[in-house]
């Protein structure tokens, strides 16, 4: 059984969900630099991450992403259409952390699988 990794929570205010989360959950935000103009709001939960995520036209509020573990993405990756999904975001490298791919299962849902760039 495969467990869930990580959660990408939409934001249209990072510091308004920091002090949310925060004060609802106890939660500490740690923010990581990912280029020139983004920072990826993380709060560590152990063994499952949750961040915040950017909202757009692609992403809006309710849009939750849940991460799914993988050891191998592109054969997961294959799976999602030969099951009736599609992929949205084949292989995406994040230098330093791994791999993610995003697909919408059959019903309309966007999940994503990550892999881990090193295998602990």
């Amino acid at each position: 059984m495969r467990k869930i990794v990580h959660i990408e929570i939409p934001s249209s205010d990072d510091g308004a969900q920091k002090d949310f989360y925060g004060a609802l959950c106890g939660w500490q935000a740690q923010e990581v630099p990912m280029g020139d103009d983004f920072t990826y709001v993380m709060f560590d939960l152990g063994e499952l991450g949750v961040a915040l995520s950017g909202t757009g036209d692609d992403i809006k509020p309710g849009d939750v992403i849940l991460y799914i573990n993988s050891d191998d993405l592109e054969a997961d990756m294959a799976r999602v259409s030969e099951l009736g999904g599609q992929v949205l975001l084949p292989r995406q490298e994040i230098p330093g952390f791994g791999a993610l791919g995003i697909f919408m299962d059959p019903t309309g849902n966007r999940v994503a699988f990550w892999e881990n760039a090193s295998p602990e």
